[in-house]
């Protein structure tokens, strides 16, 4: 009977050996949220690459010649944009490749410590057969005492084997599985130098893009005739703004907090930069004309977070030219804050906003000055001075 309990002991001792497994460090589910995020980036990707041919048919059916100025300089905004954010979608991959590799690596570790705890126990294991010798079974059952005994013993005996042929088993399938993550962890290294490639790519393809803009803008900036051309596209986009506006005016706007007319001087800056013309007539020394601002332009870097000067309800957003990104807020009683040249708008038409809420990121779209907000004020559809109402004291 001494010899079947160590018998049952060795059963036990080696099953727990085998199930010991400590709780993984990446649980699968962290790991399946990687691939959702990959695959709905991969199908963003898509989109661009679609919104990107749809545009070069666009170019090649008319033909840049036959475009204003500003719409020229829509259409390389509009390129710019989309290689932006396909830079933002590697940038996405990157990140998500980097945490998929960082899992994997963890896996893989422990991956190894389940493995040397195996190979301990088929070690012992195999000590033991090699040590009890073949003739360890005839010994078993020859000394037991009776039938029932020996029934008994026979029982065990094939537990021991249908459990040594349990541990080779799993013994192979955890060594199989290790080598699959392995060969797995090897491809997304891949997959992340191919990723960091493209972001490469597409950096200085952004670089390349930026350079043409930049020339377009000096070419229109520079020369007479064709500044000449600009200032009455401008003209003509301001008067579009003008019925924009008061299309927008039959929107009443009510609620609570929504009384901005004794807040002159009081209100939040949309921004903090440096303003870069006044609001009004101006005389434009190099071309000895003049130039009526309906808005101030204010220098911030591309991204800066704009905040609603005043609790309100957002009208409108999109894109005009000169202006480029806008969104137009209702602050009641037909007062109306426009924010241009955006980069990015984060609020969206119908929504209400708190002062000092960030409502967009700044940029240069519609831009021919570069990394810029362009911010308006109105009363019942006319342009008011904008600084006016806004709080030194914050600038």
């Amino acid at each position: 009977m001494i010899l079947i309990e160590k018998i049952s002991i060795f059963c036990v001792l080696s099953f727990i050996f085998i199930f010991d497994v400590r709780p993984t460090l990446v649980e699968s589910g962290d790991i399946d949220k990687i691939n959702t995020m990959l695959m709905k980036e991969n199908i963003e990707l898509s989109k661009l690459k679609k919104e990107i041919k749809n545009q070069t048919k666009i170019l090649n059916k008319m033909g840049l010649k036959e475009y204003s100025n500003l719409k020229k300089q829509r259409i390389l905004d509009g390129q710019l944009k989309i290689k932006e954010r396909e830079l933002k979608i590697y940038n996405w991959n990157l990140k998500i490749n980097k945490k998929k590799i960082n899992a994997l690596t963890k896996k893989i570790t422990h991956g190894e410590e389940q493995i040397y705890l195996h190979q301990k126990n088929l070690g012992r294991r195999l000590r033991t057969i090699y040590k009890d010798g073949d003739l360890f079974s005839v010994k078993v059952l020859f000394s037991a005492e009776d039938f029932t005994d020996l029934l008994r013993r026979s029982k065990y005996l094939d537990s021991i084997l249908t459990h040594d042929k349990f541990i080779f088993s799993n013994y192979e399938m955890e060594l199989a599985d290790f080598y699959n993550k392995k060969e797995t962890l090897l491809q997304a290294k891949g997959q992340l130098l191919s990723y960091k490639n493209a972001a490469i790519s597409k950096k200085n393809e952004i670089s390349k893009q930026k350079e043409i803009k930049k020339q377009f803008l000096v070419k229109l900036t520079q020369e007479k005739t064709i500044n000449k051309l600009l200032r009455d596209e401008l003209v003509e986009s301001s008067k579009k703004l003008n019925q924009l506006i008061s299309r927008l005016e039959n929107k009443i706007i009510h609620g609570e907090g929504l009384d901005i007319t004794d807040k002159k001087g009081n209100l939040l800056p949309p921004v903090k930069g440096k303003l870069l013309n006044k609001f009004g007539r101006e005389r434009d020394k190099k071309y000895n004309t003049y130039i009526v601002y309906n808005g101030v332009s204010i220098r911030v870097r591309k991204g800066s977070p704009v905040r609603s000067v005043f609790n309100g309800k957002v009208l409108y957003t999109g894109t005009l030219e000169g202006y480029g990104n806008i969104i137009i807020i209702g602050h009641g009683k037909t007062y109306h804050s426009l924010y241009g040249h955006l980069d990015e708008i984060i609020s969206s038409p119908g929504k209400t906003v708190r002062s000092g809420q960030i409502i967009a990121r700044s940029g240069d779209s519609g831009s021919i000055i570069g990394e810029s907000l362009y911010f308006e004020m109105r009363y019942k559809g006319k342009p008011i001075e904008p600084t006016a109402w806004l709080s030194q004291s914050s600038n």
